[in-house]
């Protein structure tokens, strides 16, 4: 790459590279020396690669901003503070360099970062003959434990953090754009606007995930791969089966208004549509009133839509869908569509 590696690793020490509690050393040697100071250390990495997960042509701040948001969320479904983050570039190689590119990178992902207090500190950087890609490893702290996977028990509420469906609406409408034949989705300008402003920079919901492991939640998931799916990561390793009512999930005005006109997609959307990066919670009831209280302290949007059942041998790790209280039967394909 233009200037060289070292050179394109320095200007990242300079816009991202601060010093920072508990960093002892940071981007510019071997590794970075941190200091958990006695606290319980909980890592995740995502990696997310030009054309799979991201459009080619997304501008530089808002990649950024989702590289670092999608694993930050991985952290607030444990419950975790972030502090840290290491990140990983292989970049394609062009001759105009990545001077302007690296700055408006740095500005998305300083808009994120400096809200949660997070620290850049170390990488990698390296040119390819291969398309873009990202991985962002992200550290957070804990001192009392953490929310799992395999807590969830019969009798909990599970409730839901914002909104769903918008990006995964947001991912059609890019992509019929795309293809003239497929039939096209009425939607006004603001609403496209809305639903690819929640696709391209999703809120990771730290400060609720920490305040929910705070007031005894033991059981949590990121909703990335759409609510079916990671509510069946919750019900699989739990052992437990799950009613959710689909007339309670939480729809944004936007995605309401345009979904009057498929009921379809009304459904897939926030069922199977992923990327929301929202948290999927299982609660005991006597921690209702303390979920919805820390909820209605951060002005977040919390909504009850089903209860852990017990598994019996033909529902295992299943869930059964209701409409106003009746079962539901769904006509269309339940398989996660990966946003792009």
């Amino acid at each position: 790459m233009a200037g060289g590696e070292f050179a394109f690793i320095e200007r990242l020490r300079c816009r991202l590279g601060k010093t920072a509690s508990g960093v002892r050393l940071g981007i510019g040697d071997d590794a970075a020396w941190l200091d958990p100071a006695g606290r319980q250390l909980v890592a995740t990495m995502d990696t997310l690669v030009a054309g799979r997960h991201f459009f080619p042509e997304v501008s530089p701040e808002d990649l950024a901003w989702k590289a670092l948001a999608v694993n930050l969320s991985d952290l607030a479904a444990m419950g975790a503070e972030a502090h840290w983050c290491l990140l990983s570039l292989a970049l394609p190689r062009r001759e105009e360099g990545y001077g302007e590119w690296l700055e408006a990178f740095a500005t998305g992902w300083s808009a994120l970062a400096d809200r949660h207090d997070v620290t850049l500190a170390g990488g990698d950087t390296v040119a390819t003959d291969g398309p873009l890609t990202l991985s962002v490893t992200a550290l957070g702290l804990s001192g009392h434990g953490v929310m799992r996977r395999d807590a969830a028990r019969p009798g909990d509420v599970i409730w839901v953090t914002g909104t769903l469906g918008d990006a995964a609406a947001a991912l059609d409408l890019a992509l019929l754009e795309r293809d003239q034949e497929r039939r096209a989705v009425p939607c006004s300008a603001p609403q496209r606007d809305a639903l690819e402003a929640r696709r391209l920079r999703p809120t990771p919901r730290l400060e609720f995930g920490a305040a929910a492991l705070a007031g005894g939640v033991l059981c949590a998931v990121d909703c990335s791969d759409g609510f079916l799916a990671d509510l069946g990561h919750i019900l699989k390793a739990s052992g437990v089966h799950a009613q959710v009512a689909l007339d309670a999930l939480p729809l944004s005005p936007d995605l309401a208004d345009l979904a009057r006109t498929d009921p379809e997609r009304l459904r897939r959307w926030p069922l199977t549509g992923g990327d929301d990066y929202e948290l999927i919670l299982c609660a005991a009831p006597a921690l209702s009133m303390a979920v919805q209280e820390a909820a209605r302290s951060l002005s977040l949007r919390l909504t009850a839509v089903g209860s852990i059942l017990p598994a019996t041998p033909d529902a295992r790790a299943a869930v059964t869908l209701t409409w106003r209280g009746e079962p539901l039967s769904l006509p269309f394909s339940w398989g996660h569509v990966h946003a792009l």
